[in-house]
Order: structure tokens, then sequence, then C-alpha cells
């Protein structure tokens, strides 16, 4: 009797993965620029940081009760636009050969662009259990439907999804969006609802909602607003005017209103697919595409993500660490990760939990989490890659190419060839750099990551400096040719105002001019910039007496 009871038993402490059905739900909720530290759930367990003072995100904390959090969550570039194309397709930035927002060497490598590729849609539809993708919201560099998406909801004739659709009605227009939907988030939650109602419970599927928030333009109803500035006003604020520069920075009542209007969408999704039945069956991912830059900025020009060096634009890890939350079938609620995770593990993570048994691409540079997600610590990520790679070869941000290789990240500044190297295991905030001490280790990372480089040909800054003067001459051709245009209209015309529309187009031209040699000047003192921290935009600004835009500035 005793063995039949612990035989009953054992059944019962088995995994959930166990019972779930064999083609489980995906939902991944993409956010657009939130910091690891800006939700109100505890990122790192034995880090009080890691959980922002002030923000709150109620269905981030239930959802975190539910499932996992991982500590050493990780984007896969510091920028947007690159996160986004990586996250669909399993592979590094270098490998997708866009590293970086306007990576002007991209048009040159791939210009055929990305239709057809095997993608997140595709590692669920090639199982052959009748699953149906869906993607809503900020998209990539080309429309989702080209990359085997079912449904989206991409509103242009050609342009995917971008920023402009989170502030405007279309492009065309330029008309904007009804305050009853700041950063489209209600129309998000209608068109994630409208696809949950027509399939959950029906087909298996996969959803991705990439929201618009909590980019800028800040928005959020009058409601939330009114709220926050609220619980702003009731705050106790330093005395001292520079802690009280950076507490107004650190805390800001509409980012709160947006984030909490935003947060809202996990619940409602949440509350739905527990009402047909569908949550238990459900892999519900929350992450963000890179870190903050609403964060304060200190007198020594130094930005912090709670105790993370840096953010957006940077490879220090406040610009690449991010919020990291999986709940589902056989992950066990309120459990914490420290194993480090990157998003180009995603495609082989539903790849593997769809139980697809077509093979993945060759290609393909993640590793699937299932492993992790059901053992925590004692789990493995075996990846296509070397590392965790994040290489950022932009021509105006620090230019970084690094590597994390079990508890040790490094960088090479590609301007200076400067190397650093962090346990980031324990030195989070990447205030010890061992480089010195460690030579051996430096090579060692730094060949890998060079060969891995080449062999995905993932470039290097020189080219994306080349390409951007090329850039810069065919932007100003087809200015000069859009004068020349309108100059022959006008003199065929001859109106009665035809001075004063000839001196308009004359301005025109000669700003852009202005705007094409400034952005020059600036670039070519960046190829040689040593900072880690900045960037020579504004040197090069204060000495050419223009900002980058073309705008003079005037003494004082």
């Amino acid at each position: 009797m005793q063995k039949i009871t612990q035989s009953l038993l054992s059944l019962f402490l088995l995994p959930s993965a166990s019972f779930a059905k064999d083609a489980p739900n995906f939902i991944i909720i993409y956010m657009d620029d939130l910091g690891w530290h800006q939700t109100s759930v505890r990122m790192m367990e034995s880090e009080p940081m890691s959980k922002h003072p002030f923000y709150e995100t109620p269905n981030v904390e239930r959802l975190a009760e539910m499932g996992m959090r991982f500590s050493n969550g990780y984007a896969p570039t510091a920028t947007c636009t690159g996160s986004r194309v990586s996250i669909q397709f399993g592979q590094t930035s270098a490998r997708t050969q866009y590293r970086y927002v306007f990576d002007v060497y991209h048009e040159k490598q791939r210009p055929e662009g990305y239709a057809g590729q095997y993608s997140l849609a595709d590692a669920v539809k090639t199982a052959g259990k009748n699953y149906v993708a869906a993607h809503f919201g900020k998209g990539m560099t080309e429309k989702l439907k080209l990359v085997n998406y079912d449904v989206t909801d991409e509103y242009e004739k050609y342009a995917p999804n971008g920023n402009l659709h989170g502030e405007k009605i279309d492009i065309p227009s330029r008309r904007d969006l009804p305050p009853n939907n700041p950063k489209r988030i209600y129309s998000l939650i209608d068109e994630s609802m409208r696809f949950l109602k027509e399939n959950a419970g029906k087909r298996p599927f996969f959803m991705m909602v990439s929201h618009y928030s909590v980019h800028v333009p800040h928005a959020a109803s009058q409601k939330y607003v009114d709220k926050w500035q609220a619980k702003y006003d009731a705050l106790e604020k330093p005395k001292d005017k520079e802690a009280l520069r950076l507490f107004e920075r650190e805390c800001k009542p509409l980012y709160g209103a947006m984030l909490e209007e935003t947060d809202q969408h996990v619940g409602i999704l949440l509350d739905y697919l527990k009402q047909v039945d569908e949550l238990d069956d459900t892999y519900f991912i929350f992450t963000s595409d890179n870190g903050s830059e609403c964060i304060p900025i200190t007198r020594e020009n130094r930005r912090y993500n709670g105790p993370l060096q840096e953010g957006k634009y940077s490879c220090f890890e406040g610009g690449i660490r991010v919020p990291f939350v999986v709940s589902g079938p056989g992950i066990r609620g309120g459990s914490y990760c420290d194993v480090p995770v990157v998003q180009w593990d995603l495609l082989a993570t539903l790849h593997d939990l769809s139980g697809n048994r077509t093979p993945l691409p060759g290609d393909i540079d993640g590793g699937s989490l299932r492993d992790v997600l059901f053992n925590g610590n004692k789990g493995k990520v075996r990846r296509g890659a070397p590392g965790i790679i994040h290489h950022f070869p932009s021509h105006y941000q620090v230019p970084v190419s690094a590597i994390r290789i079990g508890d040790y990240k490094f960088m090479r500044n590609m301007n200076t060839d400067e190397k650093k190297l962090f346990n980031v295991a324990e030195d989070y905030r990447e205030e010890y750099d061992l480089a010195q001490k460690m030579p051996k280790k430096v090579a060692s990372m730094d060949k890998i990551l060079r060969n891995y480089i080449a062999e995905v040909d993932g470039g290097d800054v020189r080219d994306s400096y080349r390409a951007f003067y090329e850039t810069m001459d065919d932007f100003e051709g087809r200015a000069e040719d859009a004068h020349k245009r309108k100059m022959k209209e006008l003199d065929e015309t001859r109106p009665a105002d035809y001075a004063d529309q000839k001196a308009m187009i004359d301005q025109e031209l000669e700003l852009k001019k202005r705007s094409f040699n400034a952005n020059r000047a600036i670039t070519k003192r960046q190829e040689t910039w040593p900072g880690w921290y900045d960037t020579a935009r504004k040197t090069v600004e204060a000495e050419i007496g223009m900002t980058k835009g073309g705008k003079l500035i005037e003494k004082k």
C-alpha cells in the first residue's frame, strides 16, 4: 500500500508540462524601451534596485507569480530595430546584418531584405499542428506578412509599422492618434482580443504584441495622468537641487501613467485565457527591446538603469539587460533564474515547446530555453552562437563589440580597440574592469568574438562609416535633384509670389546641405572618438556652430 501511495504521489508531483497539450499556445508582449528596473517586479532576487520604487506594473507582478523571472535576460541589441529583426529570426544582430537603428551598412549588405526568411511564425507553423501566427504593433524593417505571419495590423500599403504609428494614425495624413488611444494601447488590446476570441480554444496560436510604449513621445489617458500626478505630488522630494533633478528624471508621472495603462493589457489577456480554459496551456513571455533612455543623467554624463550602467544605445548592461518574465506549463510560479538568456533564444524555444519535429535551419544562433524553464539554475542553454553577442558598429553611437560567455563579458571599443572585461554574474554594475588582470581571458574572448563576426559577415564600424558617407552623398544628390525639379516647375508657372516661393525652395536646400555637412563633420570626428559613454556630436556642433539638423546655433 505504501508503494502504491508513493507512486500516486510522484505522479502528481511531476511537472505540469507532462499534462500540457502537445501544441501549447504562445504569447509575447514586447515592450519598447522599458528598462530592467522599471517594473514593480524584482528582476533579481538579491538586488532591491531591480524593482522600481515608483512605477507600478501589477499585471506583470501577477505574471511573475505565475512563472519565472530571469535576472540575466538580454535584448539582442541596444536599440529597437536590430532587436526586432533579431528576435524574429533567432539570430544575432551580426548575422542578420541589422545592428542598430539606421544601420546604413545593412542596405549594402542585404538589399533584398528578409522576405521569406524562417521566423518565429515558422517555428510553430511548421510543426504540422494547425498553428496560426499573429503580430500586432511595432514591426521591423519590412512587413511581418512577408515572414509568414497569418494575421497582422499593418496599416500602410508598403511600409511596416514603426515609431510614427505610436503617435499618428498613418504616414500620409500625419494625423494624431485620438486622446483615448494613447500609444495605440487600446488598438492593440482590441486587435489581440479579437484574435484570441477567434482562435483560443479552437486551434493552437502564437501571438506577438509589440507595444509602442514606453518609447517617446510619452502619452497616457487623462485618468491615468491624474492618478500618477497625484501620486507624484504626494512623494517627499529631495531638498538638494541636484538630487531633486535626478529624482525628477527617475520618477516621471507621465511615464508611470503610460506604463500602468500598458500593463493592463497583460491582465486582460490573462483573464480571457483563464475564462476560456487556455491559461494552463499558454506560454506567456514579457520582455523589452532594449534598456531605457528615460533615466537619470548625472553631471558626469553617466546614466543608470537602477544599478546597471548606462541605457539605450549602450552595450553596458543598462542598455541590453531587460525585464524577462515567462509563465506557462511546467514553469514553477514565483521562481527566479540567473542563467543568461537572450531573445534570439525564443525562436528555438517555441520550436521545441510546440513539439516541432522538423529541423531548424542551420543558421539559428539561439538555443531552446526548455531546460532552464523547467529546471531553473540547474538548466543549460545550448546555442549555435559561441556566446551572447552584442555587435554594435554604430556610426553615431559608441561602437562596441561584446560577448558574454559564462560569467564573463568582454567588450571592445571599435574606434580605439580598447578592451574591457567584467564578471557580470557578480559585478553586474560593471565597476571592476578585469582586462589588465586577466589578459589571457581577454585574448581568448576577443578571438572567439572576432572569428564569429567574420564568419557571419557581421561588419565593422569602418564599414558603417564608409556606408554613412556614401548615404550622405546620395541624400545630397537627391536633394539637389528635387531642388532642380521644383525650380523648373516654378519657372514654368511664374506665379505672382515667384520670389517668395523661390526663396523658400532655396532655403530648404540650404538647410539640408548644412545638415549633410554637419553630419559629415560629426561622423569624421566620431571615427576616432575615444569615449565609452559619450560621442563627438555635442563637441562638434559647438565647434561648427550648428546642430546635426542644420540649425544655426546662436552665440550667447
